[in-house]
């Protein structure tokens, strides 16, 4: 009976000490994606719209080959690249930039600079878009052929 009781003390302070165990991993973490950045992608100045603010997002998925078509917006936008390499070709003031985009990759998008975005992989391009406009601005603005 001895026998039995210190096998059951013993086993007692094992899973005493294995439930006291350091947990190692934070419950709750962050990993910052974009910091205090003041400037879009394109290195000009934006600003909040004061009257009537709306925030709004979504997810963008271009399947390979497509394109987003030339577009511009109006109200300051935040793009985050889930899936995917995603090529966008900007066009300011008459000169063309091209950047490609990967997953991980975070920015804040050029304003009213027309642009277009392709995804170059084999594989769809998944981007999560915040819009921060308001009531009197265009997320997007869609331009003719």
């Amino acid at each position: 009976m001895r026998k039995v009781t210190v096998s059951a003390f013993l086993f007692f302070i094992v899973a005493l000490v294995a439930s006291c165990a350091v947990n190692t991993q934070e419950p709750v973490s962050s990993t910052i994606l974009l910091d205090k950045v003041d400037r879009t992608i394109l290195g000009k100045d934006f600003s909040y719209p004061m009257d009537s603010p709306e925030v709004s997002s979504s997810i963008v998925v271009l399947q390979p080959g497509a394109e987003t078509g030339w577009h511009f917006h109006e109200a300051p936008m935040y793009a985050y690249v889930l899936d995917g390499t995603l090529e966008v070709t900007y066009s300011d003031a008459g000169v063309e930039k091209t950047n490609t985009y990967t997953a991980g990759d975070a920015i804040m998008e050029g304003l009213d600079v027309p642009h277009n975005g392709r995804n170059v992989g084999s594989a769809p391009v998944s981007i999560l878009v915040v819009n921060i406009g308001s009531v009197d601005l265009e997320n997007t603005v869609l331009l003719g052929d």
